[in-house]
């Protein structure tokens, strides 16, 4: 799977109408709202802000979309069938109408708003969404530096180290990782350190 590296925007006109295709970052449905929130803030006079956001990992996938007073299956449905077939996750797809005066029909519904989200996916950048894991060790200062080297060259991100009697190291590991991490702290520290993940699975 993907997400976005940073935002994109996409803008096309069909027989008057302007469609202002966006796509940003979320995590959650409640970030998924907010930016909902700010597009209907930031174009006040548009006649419609369809819809439609992906928010997981394959197999846990949450989906929402809205065709936000257009007829029903002509706006969010079109955005979010071509949201699905990106490979693009943990975003927010938001497409602003304004209205040129004349009816574009149902068909042209369709497909204006699935060229104004292809278009968009066409502009993003993205980057390989990580199946992130926290972990924890509990490390001698002898074998400090040694560890910290495994970690960062299995991709560990390091967040918090506290050093006390011997150093405590708090971050994040890439989840399909796990075992091979385990498996090079336990040969450097000849079985004597232990990694904890926030799942057990270790």
């Amino acid at each position: 799977m993907k997400q976005p590296e940073k935002p994109a925007r996409f803008e096309i006109e069909v027989k008057r109408s302007r469609f202002i295709a966006e796509i940003d970052a979320c995590t959650d449905r409640e970030t998924a709202e907010g930016v909902i929130g700010r597009k209907r803030l930031d174009h006040p006079d548009a006649a419609h802000v369809v819809y439609a956001f992906s928010i997981g990992d394959t197999n846990n996938r949450q989906f929402g979309m809205s065709d936000d007073g257009e007829p029903k299956g002509t706006a969010g449905r079109p955005a979010l069938e071509v949201l699905k077939g990106s490979g693009v996750t943990d975003c927010v797809l938001t497409i602003v109408r304004y209205f040129g005066g004349t009816k574009l029909g149902t068909g042209g519904l369709v497909h204006a708003y699935g060229d104004a989200a292809k278009g968009c996916f066409a502009a993003l950048t993205t980057k390989e969404k990580r199946d992130l894991v926290t972990i924890s060790l509990t490390v001698p200062y002898p074998l400090h530096e040694t560890v910290r080297s495994v970690l960062e060259a299995n991709g560990v991100n390091i967040c918090e180290e506290t050093f006390t009697e011997s150093v405590a190291i708090a971050g994040w590991a890439d989840r399909d990782r796990l075992s091979a991490i385990q498996k090079q702290i336990y040969d450097v520290s000849r079985g004597t350190i232990d990694i904890i993940s926030e799942d057990d699975s270790m």
